[in-house]
């Protein structure tokens, strides 16, 4: 399911769809909490920063 996610906020990233990135961005982060050792958050963060620069 993540590597879904991770290629949904890909998608939602290349077309601005900011409500997408946010609802991708809520779904990481209980995936998170609920995953110890988990870093979906973070990983979608440093697709985040390269696509922002």
């Amino acid at each position: 399911m993540p590597e879904l996610w991770i290629r949904s906020y890909t998608r939602a990233l290349t077309v601005g769809d900011s409500l997408e990135i946010a609802r991708l961005e809520a779904l990481a982060a209980d995936y998170d909490a609920h995953n110890p050792g988990s870093s979906l958050l973070d990983e979608l963060e440093a697709i985040k920063t390269p696509a922002a620069a």
